[in-house]
């Protein structure tokens, strides 16, 4: 595969095939002239199985090494209500592997949301009393030794799938969204905006259009992390993947921004705006972002638009999916309507 200004050169990876196609690359007219700014919006909610979401386009590689390693049991972790977990459980139903699924904490909450669709796809689920993507990580070593001892093969998938492998998904979204983009006359975008987790999702963008030569900067809306935690991480996950495909990382973090000022209360607590946010994206679009990630980084980037920091910008919002957290999180939508 040969691309962009470096000419990359990557060998054939392992890959088990789950996404249907391209993912929808649309303009959001009524959602823009409300926000006082251009805005596309990139429909990785749109990826195929399991509800779809971003996740997906790591799991294609993850779950394509773990095949071509004989594995027959998969084992990743995150909060009960795990967007990552839910289509593990789902990728994994699809290439025909055992899915377990380790929770931090002692208690799952009520049976809803990703929680309610792990059970239906049969996936195994373990309270770890740990907490954290070092804890989560831990423990999943551990079932996996417990797993060899009964004789099963497991193969191991940090928290939100932000290995190397999982990351070049995101490298070859970024040529399928300059591919689109190309195809369809548009000019390239001034700036993408993404909701920030593990940060593979980023990172994986951020080697794609630097390989590539780009100019657009991104901006992750973190939700989780202060960028003085989340930029180092964002960095390692950057020179990790670029040494796995063999080519020297970006010098610099100037094509990549980090907000940290949105993720509201805390990790997994829908906010106010972050609702708004939904709602206005809904009721001018018919689109729906939910209310860990995808609501949060909109209303980031709706309060950056308003502050003039993105004035003059041609915004594309990549919709990483979520939506089954809009079920688990519904009374906060009856808390603050405002409808």
């Amino acid at each position: 595969m040969t691309w962009g200004k470096n000419r990359i050169v990557k060998k054939e990876t392992p890959r088990f095939p789950i996404l249907t196609g391209e993912t929808p690359l649309q303009p959001l007219r009524r959602f823009s002239e409300h926000a006082g700014a251009e805005i596309w919006i990139k429909r990785d909610d749109l990826t195929g199985i399991g509800v779809g979401g971003n996740k997906l386009r790591k799991l294609e590689f993850l779950l394509g090494e773990a095949l071509d390693r004989g594995c027959d049991l998969v084992l990743t972790g995150g909060s009960p209500q795990s967007n990552h977990a839910r289509l593990t459980a789902a990728a994994a139903a699809a290439a025909g592997l055992k899915a377990r699924l380790l929770f931090a904490g002692r208690r799952t909450g009520p049976m809803q949301g990703n929680l309610l669709l792990d059970r239906i796809l049969g996936a195994e689920v373990i309270l770890t009393g740990k907490y954290g993507t070092k804890g989560l990580l831990e423990a999943m070593e551990e079932e996996a030794e417990n797993a060899r001892s009964a004789g099963l093969n497991p193969y191991v998938i940090p928290v939100g799938g932000s290995t190397p492998v999982g990351d070049w998904g995101y490298v070859l979204a970024w040529r399928e969204l300059e591919s689109q983009r190309e195809r369809m006359g548009i000019p390239p975008f001034d700036e993408i905006v993404v909701a920030l987790g593990t940060g593979g999702t980023l990172a994986g963008l951020w080697i794609g259009g630097f390989l590539d030569g780009s100019k657009t900067r991104l901006t992750g809306i973190s939700v989780w992390e202060t960028k003085e935690r989340a930029i180092p991480e964002l960095r390692g996950h950057a020179e990790n993947l670029a040494a796995w495909i063999g080519v020297t990382p970006p010098p610099d973090e100037s094509g990549v921004e980090v907000d940290d000022r949105f993720f509201g209360p805390k990790y997994g607590v829908p906010s106010e705006a972050g609702n708004a946010a939904i709602r206005l994206l809904a009721r001018t679009e018919g689109i729906f972002a939910d209310p860990v990630y995808t609501g949060k980084a909109l209303a980031g980037m709706l309060e950056r638009i308003r502050r003039g920091e993105m004035a003059g910008r041609r915004i594309l919002f990549w919709h990483t999916g979520g939506l089954p957290a809009v079920f688990a999180h519904a009374a906060s939508f009856e808390e603050d309507d405002g409808s």
